[in-house]
């Protein structure tokens, strides 16, 4: 079977239960703990609590996700535990035999495993966004992709779900997209990115980007709302121009009422300020926003076709991004040039600043 953006996510997930966790834990990991299992996209991740206390996550890959990738995932997070001054991400945890990982057999299928350690913080989808807030998290974004601009393994060129690069061939789900205003929003969305973006991408300055920058996996400080104290699941990670990442952590700064760019806006000019953004960069991201932003429509709607209707993963998916196609429209109400023009002026700004 060729494999597709859609292949991983069509294959049923791991499943391991708790009990099986445990025994993992304590086999492999040297770790007396008790499991909870997480909710997850494709994978299978249980919670590893020492003491009653949340300690590691056990991430089992999907059987249909190559081994590959997942020692990508591995090697990039202890590529940035390995800088002078370590961002705060999960630390891999080795075996008892000092290895990275383990193959796990069940039901004639092979899973790699391995343990990560457990974040504390609030999660960003859980606090009000406020502009100090926003151009921190773009700051911290950008700190991010400086811990991995030269961080190259093999592996960052897998097919993956959230791809931009795989956009066009969402074209195929379209009709699953249940309501006809946004099927053709997302359409003109989809053909404007293969037309006016993706051939300006070989022209672009790439590297290995976290490619999920979203407000479930960023965690913040609970006594400091502004402070972001760790960025989580680097299942996403792939090599890919730099401006994507920041047009797909853009995407999650919905600003409901009002200016619809307000939070963005300061998202990039904290960008801005620690990596400078080339303008070609900027001209880019009303597209690659707004591209984002259908990919999720389009692959939320697939979800509910594709999915068994008590799937933990669609109900929280489905609650966190019932504002995607809200702000996809009113974004696309935008000018394009508008757009632009605004965000090359903040970044003007922060460069006036900095002088």
């Amino acid at each position: 079977m060729t494999a597709t953006p859609l292949t991983v996510i069509e294959s049923p997930p791991p499943q391991f239960t708790a009990t099986e966790a445990c025994d993992v834990a304590r086999q492999h990991f040297g770790l007396d703990v008790r499991a909870t299992q997480l909710v997850s996209e494709r994978d299978q991740n249980f919670l590893l609590q020492v003491a009653d206390e949340p300690s590691w996550v056990l991430k089992i890959a999907n059987a249909a996700e190559d081994p590959l990738f997942t020692v990508f995932q591995i090697r990039a997070l202890k590529h940035i535990a390995s800088r002078a001054a370590p961002l705060p991400v999960p630390v891999i945890r080795p075996t008892t035999n000092g290895a990275n990982h383990v193959e796990l057999e069940k039901n004639g299928q092979t899973h790699i495993a391995r343990v990560v350690s457990w974040l504390p913080g609030t999660p960003l989808a859980e606090k009000k966004l406020v502009p100090k807030l926003c151009r921190n998290l773009g700051a911290f974004l950008a700190s991010l992709g400086e811990s991995l601009h030269d961080f190259a393994e093999a592996g960052g060129e897998q097919t993956l779900l959230w791809d931009m690069r795989q956009a066009p061939a969402l074209r195929d789900v379209l009709p699953l997209v249940a309501d006809p205003e946004m099927r053709e929003l997302v359409a003109s969305c989809l053909d404007d990115f293969a037309t006016r973006a993706l051939p300006q991408f070989d022209a672009l300055r790439c590297q290995v980007i976290h490619n999920d920058f979203n407000p479930d996996n960023i965690l913040l400080d609970a006594s400091r709302p502004n402070e972001i104290m760790g960025v989580i699941d680097f299942g996403d990670l792939q090599s890919a121009p730099l401006i994507v990442d920041i047009a797909i952590g853009a995407a999650y700064l919905r600003n409901a009422d009002g200016d619809p760019l307000q939070h963005i806006a300061e998202f990039v000019s904290g960008y801005h300020a620690v990596t400078p953004l080339a303008v070609a960069e900027i001209n880019l991201l009303y597209d690659l926003i707004s591209t984002r932003l259908a990919t999720t429509v389009v692959i939320l709607d697939w979800r509910r076709g594709a999915r068994k209707a008590d799937d933990s993963y669609l109900d929280k998916a489905a609650a966190s991004e019932a504002t995607a196609a809200p702000f996809l429209r009113r974004l696309r109400e935008l000018p394009r040039a508008d757009v632009g023009r605004r965000l090359r002026q903040v970044c003007a700004s922060v460069d006036a600043t900095a002088e």
